[in-house]
């Protein structure tokens, strides 16, 4: 393969030769049990896991802007309610960049395949969930940035089970070495 990609920068394409190995190893990868599984992991991380982690931080980040003017939505007639919420925003903030963040490393461990993590983080990823829809109905904040998310929250979860559940299931080519017994 040196040998061809010297070839190949000699006659000025090294870029459509390494193109070429990319394209040529991935269909090779979609051939057997494993690359499907590893191609699935990286088109879950990055379609579903590493989106949601920006629009939390998104979300985050729009709430500061907010606070930064001084008000949160909501009734301004009642000067307590005002007080709670803004009081209430480094407690939102934290809870969204928690949640950005935890979507980050869940996008980390599946590629990793570390099960025993993606399973706490996917738990902290819903009580963190909970906590802030808890929160943002107590201050009566607008919640359908939230419920907005929630049909996405549950298609990961989802996905992220059938994943490991495929991940975690033994190929046929093991099984069928396996003396039976």
């Amino acid at each position: 393969m040196q040998a061809e990609f010297e070839v190949a920068r000699d006659d000025g394409k090294p870029l459509s030769f390494a193109i070429g190995c990319l394209l040529t190893a991935g269909a090779q990868m979609v051939q057997h049990g494993e690359g499907r599984r590893t191609l699935a992991g990286y088109a879950m991380a990055l379609s579903l896991l590493v989106p949601m982690a920006l629009l939390y931080f998104r979300q985050a980040l729009g709430l500061a802007r907010l606070a930064a003017h001084a008000a949160l939505l909501g009734p301004g007639d009642n000067p307590y309610l005002v007080w709670s919420q803004n009081s209430a925003v480094p407690v939102l903030l934290i809870l969204w960049m928690v949640l950005g963040l935890a979507h980050l490393c869940l996008a980390w461990d599946l590629l990793e395949g570390d099960w025993a993590s993606v399973l706490k983080l996917g738990t902290a990823i819903g009580a963190a969930t909970i906590t802030l829809v808890l929160l943002a109905s107590l201050l009566m904040l607008d919640l359908s940035p939230l419920l907005a998310q929630m049909p996405a929250l549950a298609v990961e979860g989802a996905m992220l089970l059938a994943v490991a559940r495929w991940h975690t299931r033994p190929s046929r080519a093991a099984s069928a070495g396996a003396l039976p017994g």
